[in-house]
């Protein structure tokens, strides 16, 4: 009888060790196919696929039996051809030496366009012997357009640049001369009655603080109290505003010279109207920093103004980082169309624009992705922006034919109880819009941080 129970035990403890087991492959896979990117493992002899996640499948749209079809089974063809020689010695000339190994290189999706990857992997050896690497991918193909964009922007703008340097030296300049002593500033520029412009008692009426942009006023005066206590050469860049309110920007190079007794006498220069030339770089600038389909600020540029707005905050300060998720999107790209899924873009970048203020930060960080700072703002306040802008995109999108009901997922993170820098809040944003998907979808969460967390 005693043996019937301990059999009987074993048993039950074997079936418990089962479901265990079970249940742990289970959380296993649900984070391998939920982390950021991608994870595959390949045999490091053979570069042949071991196991291939649902991540990496989601990546390049596909099933697992096409992937390895397309890339017969193997990483070193899924390889772009042109990168494959470079990358197989990267991969061999880091494994020398480390454990871990990063490489970046270009692939060709299910429609042979072109993607690029970062890949991080660990090498390890099997019981058997048998060396394996398991990786984790991401798609960074927005990153490498973004970059080789900024890299043709600022190529076109030395171009820009020295164009107008030989403008200016064809174009006559504006000639200024001022005279310490007396006060008197003089200026080529014709007055109304066609003779040289003559400013008495120039410092005395603060003549540059009523005239020049206050912006550029604080640089242009210390500049000039420089140049009035030493000989100096230098060049400035201002704007100076006319009757009518207008401004015009000004590039001066000048100069000051000293008596034998080294007291300075005079000042002059020679200023270059500049207005076309900034108005240029403006205009470039806005091409690196601009979503070209919505006009709202891109993913780089996104993240580069809420880091530089952190900096001058205080810590007492309240603002809200929001993370926007268009729900059923790819419904709409694939039952209605791709021009009909830009179409949806517009709209949603449209109702973002309408619900939060002007002096928010609005950008479209992905593709159907958006973000918003508010800056200077409440609880209260950020979470009925939210709520009015799940009531705004929860709409059908038809042709007539299919219809697509689309929604919006959000999640707030707050400066600085959640973060006080921007890859904190992102994180906690990112997280509070996962559980909003989570929960259904068409509505708003807040992170929640853990009680065990740190803060």
């Amino acid at each position: 009888m005693a043996e019937v129970t301990t059999f009987e035990a074993l048993k039950k403890e074997l079936e418990e060790c089962k479901t265990q087991l079970h249940e742990t492959k289970q959380r296993l896979d649900a984070l391998m196919d939920n982390i950021p990117g991608g994870v595959f493992s390949y045999d490091a002899d053979t570069l042949k696929f071991i196991d291939i996640s649902e991540s990496v499948l989601n990546i390049f749209h596909c099933s697992r039996d096409q992937f390895r079809e397309k890339y017969y089974n193997s990483f070193e063809l899924m390889i772009m051809k042109a990168d494959r020689a470079k990358t197989r010695e990267m991969l061999f000339n880091q494994m020398e030496f480390f454990d871990n190994v990063e490489l970046t290189y270009r692939v060709l999706d299910m429609m042979d366009n072109v993607m690029w990857i970062y890949h991080r992997g660990r090498l390890i050896t099997e019981q058997d012997g048998r060396k394996v690497f398991f990786v984790v991918i991401s798609d960074i193909t927005e990153e490498k357009m973004v970059q080789a964009k900024m890299q043709q922007i600022n190529e076109k703008l030395y171009i820009e640049t020295e164009r107008f340097k030989l403008i200016e030296e064809a174009t006559d300049n504006t000639e200024y001369d001022y005279d310490v002593k007396s006060d008197v500033f003089e200026s080529s520029k014709p007055d109304v009655d066609g003779n040289r412009t003559v400013i008495r008692d120039f410092l005395k009426n603060r003549v540059m603080y009523h005239r020049m942009h206050p912006d550029d006023y604080p640089i242009v005066n210390e500049r000039m109290v420089k140049s009035l206590k030493e000989p100096k050469k230098g060049i400035v860049e201002y704007r100076l505003f006319d009757d009518e309110g207008n401004y015009t920007w000004y590039r001066l190079n000048y100069a000051s010279f000293a008596d034998k007794n080294g007291r300075v006498m005079r000042v002059v220069g020679s200023a270059k109207d500049i207005t076309e030339e900034k108005k240029k770089q403006q205009e470039l600038k806005e091409q690196v920093e601009r979503d070209p389909m919505t006009g709202l600020l891109n993913k780089v540029a996104m993240q580069n103004t809420v880091e530089e707005y952190l900096k001058t905050c205080d810590i007492g300060s309240f603002h809200a980082l929001i993370m926007i998720d268009t729900d059923h999107f790819k419904d709409v790209n694939d039952k209605l169309g791709h021009l009909y899924g830009d179409d949806v873009i517009k709209m949603v970048a449209d109702s973002i624009r309408s619900t939060f203020r002007e002096t928010d930060y609005i950008g479209r960080v992905g593709g159907d992705e958006f973000m918003v700072f508010m800056k200077h703002t409440t609880p209260v306040i950020t979470e009925n922006r939210a709520e009015l802008l799940n009531r705004n995109i929860n709409q059908d999108c038809s042709d007539g034919t299919e219809t697509v009901h689309i929604s919006c997922s959000i999640g707030i993170a707050y400066y600085s109880r959640d973060g006080e820098d921007f890859t904190s809040l992102f994180s906690h944003a990112d997280e509070a819009l996962y559980n909003a998907k989570e929960g259904g979808r068409n509505r708003f969460c807040v992170y929640e941080p853990d009680e065990n967390e740190e803060t």
